[in-house]
């Protein structure tokens, strides 16, 4: 399959995930319109604090093209990426400068509970387990899951209990790796902080298969397409409800802010346009 095919394939995927947003707008714009924001209590930094400051603090992790990744420009780091351009939208409807911590990704929600962070935005999938720790803002992309494994091995895998008994990479502490460990109790688990590590691991026959939502593991495959390949649909549900943004709980101004950009955002066709533009533009830049 040429590079072409691949990235046709991902964007028509990816379109629908699109639609399938667009379909939620209505209701979630009516819960919004019925948020009553001057309720809140909490010690969060609020968006004057934010306002004051002058600046917002995005955590995020950037080893997850095209969601977020890094290129030097003239000699210096420059993140780009779909989650990128949505942090500068809620930066810049807001009116401060945007600040990003690139870091480890189980470090994330650590970060934002100890305030040192106001928001993550890292494809990190909207989980009840996580929604217990932070809030998240509305569903900006859906995704799903599926396995890479070595070209040549391909074969080897029809259904998906033949992942039951090989080595599995994941990253520490994603919905992928929770996954596993409920899904496949005695196979053997090997996680990473990067998602970069766990591909050169499954290359060099260090681990025998990889998962990863679908939008990131395509764009590997397509970078490494003479050692890894995508095994079909075989797709692991996780029981996810899509990448949201996630912020300190209880901050409700923010919150209401970042949902009303993300709608905005869906219902104008905006988000669909950030994320053909960065899938073709990771796949060019790593060329």
């Amino acid at each position: 399959m040429t590079c072409h095919s691949k990235l046709n394939r991902k964007l028509n995927f990816f379109g629908g995930l699109i639609m399938r947003l667009y379909q939620k707008v209505l209701l979630a714009g009516m819960a919004l319109l019925s948020l009553n924001v001057a309720a809140q209590t909490t010690s969060a930094k609020t968006l004057d604090e934010i306002k004051e400051a002058g600046k917002i603090v995005l955590g995020t992790n950037a080893e997850y093209p095209p969601f977020e990744w890094v290129e030097m420009v003239d000699g210096e780091q420059e993140y780009l990426g779909i989650d990128l351009d949505l942090a500068r939208m809620i930066a810049d409807e807001i009116g401060v400068e945007l600040v990003v911590s690139d870091q480890a990704f189980n470090a994330l929600i650590p970060a934002i509970q100890a305030g040192k962070i106001d928001m993550a935005i890292a494809s990190m999938s909207y989980t009840e387990e996580r929604a217990e720790q932070v809030d998240f803002s509305e569903v900006y992309f859906e995704t799903k899951n599926l396995f890479a494994v070595p070209v040549d091995k391909v074969g080897n895998y029809t259904s998906l209990e033949d992942f039951a008994s090989v080595k599995i990479g994941v990253l520490k502490a994603s919905v992928q790796e929770q996954m596993i460990k409920e899904q496949y109790p005695d196979t053997e688990i090997v996680s990473m902080n990067k998602n970069g590590d766990l591909i050169e691991s499954l290359k060099s026959g260090r681990i025998d298969a990889v998962l990863m939502d679908n939008v990131v593991i395509y764009q590997y495959e397509t970078l490494n397409s003479d050692s890894i390949a995508v095994v079909g649909e075989l797709a692991l549900e996780d029981g996810s409800f899509g990448n949201a943004v996630a912020l300190e709980k209880g901050n409700a101004e923010l919150k209401a802010i970042i949902d009303q950009i993300i709608l905005e955002a869906i219902e104008t066709d905006e988000l669909s346009k950030i994320v053909d533009k960065n899938i073709e533009l990771s796949t060019k830049s790593q060329d």
